[in-house]
């Protein structure tokens, strides 16, 4: 390298002030030293950067030219310097946060834009896993943040209570089952209306199946619970849905709620870090955020 910081930094205060001695002033040294940097840099690119005239300085066409360029640099360090120091005390940052689908779908949307709103310098990078993939992203540094039910190997992360986990079954009026709770093994029986195959939900779903040493019968994927909703009023099929969607949708849709008589249904989920001490502090404030939020729902 030819130069650094301060030989730009100098150089520009020459320019900017058509002085030897006003650059010396402003940086705190003695003119020489100026005289000093001024001329490595000439020599290092052996160019004239400077006329020196009986009234000061002004530059040629070169120093112009380096001028130019030199305030660029300036200026983009001066901005990773802010930015870094931003970083260092919370204010910005992307935190990694892993969740499963029902999450995404019906709490993260309130939870992370109230978040967002009152940290605009923080973003948040959201990824649908199923619960012992967001385990083994934690544990290898793969994310900040997880969400996870309390079926999976927590063991050596910290972990806090988050907002339960109720999912049901949304069934067309004239659905063939009388009572109000249904096993997953009848589930099963009929076709059904699912989400993407990439999903957390989904795979969950799918691996239940497999366990039962059945397969899903599903006509149809959607990629959100509103247009799983939908396609159940219209008599496409049955659906697996968080119960808050469930009820949402019902307001204005035609279809019957059925409780899942599986205890999975209910799933208890954790917030969970590998050491929240060792978290970036914008981090710290989207967990903490998370944890108020639960306390209250």
């Amino acid at each position: 390298m030819k130069f650094d910081l301060t030989d730009l930094r100098i150089f520009l205060a020459a320019v900017d002030n058509g002085s030897f001695s006003a650059a010396a002033v402003e940086n705190n040294i003695v003119v020489a030293a100026v005289s000093a940097r001024i001329r490595r840099l000439e020599e290092a690119f052996r160019v004239e950067l400077f006329e020196r005239t009986g009234r000061g300085i002004r530059t040629t066409l070169a120093g112009d030219m380096f001028a130019t360029h030199a305030r660029k640099i300036v200026d983009d360090a001066r901005r990773v310097e802010s930015e870094l120091d931003e970083f260092a005390e919370g204010r910005s940052g992307q935190v990694r946060l892993l969740s499963n689908t029902n999450m995404l779908a019906e709490h993260m949307p309130r939870v992370l834009g109230t978040f967002l709103a009152t940290n605009p310098d923080i973003s948040v990078d959201v990824i649908d896993r199923p619960s012992h993939e967001v385990v083994t992203m934690l544990k290898n540094g793969e994310a900040d943040i997880g969400i996870v039910a309390a079926s999976a190997d927590m063991t050596g992360l910290e972990r806090w209570r988050f907002v339960p986990d109720h999912l049901v079954l949304i069934a067309p009026c004239n659905f063939d089952v009388t009572d109000e709770s249904i096993n997953y093994t009848r589930i099963l029986d009929f076709p059904m209306i699912g989400m993407p195959e990439t999903v957390a939900l989904s795979q969950f779903l799918g691996r239940l199946a497999r366990e039962l040493g059945r397969d899903i019968k599903v006509r149809m994927r959607m990629n959100g619970f509103e247009g799983i909703a939908r396609m159940v009023e219209s008599g496409a099929g049955v659906a697996i849905v968080p119960h808050s969607a469930a009820q949402r949708y019902r307001t204005f849709m035609d279809f019957r709620i059925l409780e899942i008589a599986d205890a999975w249904a209910d799933r208890k989920l954790f917030l969970c870090v590998r050491h929240e001490a060792e978290l970036p502090r914008f981090a710290k404030r989207l967990l903490e955020h998370l944890r108020r939020y639960a306390e209250v729902t």
